[in-house]
């Protein structure tokens, strides 16, 4: 079995500190390296078995700090403050994305290709980034908080894009989804969007519980199918 490092990366944007934690394999060099966005929770050990799935296809990933200076929430009482503290300054995590990225070059090598991977909110930093024409081999968003762009602000996305989302998702509906599809026809951006049935908000993760009335609800049929479109995207955009 493929034993795993855990190591701190350390970066900044101005007086800002931020500490993501790199994640790779000992005894093999990386064919791809992926900024991972988690979910509210950060660094949590849902995003760690994402990141872990990832190595184990062949990556190095580096799980970034959504909110500086390494703060890791675990109580379901900030989850609305602090999401909405990341929907108020959608700048400032695409500049913090992009000091995450840099630090992994310097660490990894120039020559590795570099996707995004978001989760919930960090889909929608995933996203935003994008649409800075940042120079990517792929984003992936999944169960993703979607937002389309701030006003004023680009569409067109360089990078291929898959979405994963759950057609019963009260955080991000179906016509907000529509939405997202519409702006990125008219960017004629290169997308593809997968949507799962009975799928709600944070199907990804099994902490959710089954309740179908709730507002989060965890399917492990949609984890895994997700799963394996996330590794196909891979292999897929590594060939170009």
């Amino acid at each position: 079995m493929t034993k795993i490092v855990e190591s701190p990366l350390p970066y900044a944007v101005a007086e800002q500190r931020y500490v993501g934690l790199l994640m790779n394999a000992s005894d093999q060099q990386p064919t791809a390296a992926v900024a991972l966005l988690p979910d509210w929770r950060g660094q949590s050990a849902l995003a760690k078995d994402h990141a872990r799935y990832l190595v184990q296809q062949g990556c190095a990933v580096v799980i970034a700090d959504l909110y500086g200076d390494g703060f890791n929430p675990t109580d379901p009482n900030q989850v609305g403050p602090l999401v909405k503290k990341l929907l108020d300054n959608r700048s400032v995590g695409v500049k913090a994305l992009q000091a995450c990225i840099e630090a992994m070059k310097i660490k990894l090598g120039a020559t590795v290709p570099v996707y995004c991977l978001g989760y919930s909110a960090g889909g929608m930093v995933a996203l935003d980034y994008g649409r800075t024409g940042a120079d990517l081999a792929g984003i992936v968003v999944c169960s993703a908080l979607l937002k389309t762009a701030e006003p004023g602000t680009s569409t067109r996305i360089a990078a291929p894009v898959l979405i994963l989302q759950g057609t019963q998702d009260v955080v991000s509906p179906l016509e907000v989804i529509n939405a997202v599809i519409k702006e990125m026809d008219e960017a004629r951006n290169n997308f593809r969007f997968e949507l799962y049935g009975q799928g709600h908000h944070a199907f990804d993760n099994p902490e959710a519980g089954n309740d179908p009335n709730a507002r989060l609800v965890y399917s492990a049929q949609a984890a895994a199918r997700a799963r394996v479109a996330i590794a196909e995207f891979l292999r897929e955009t590594g060939k170009q």
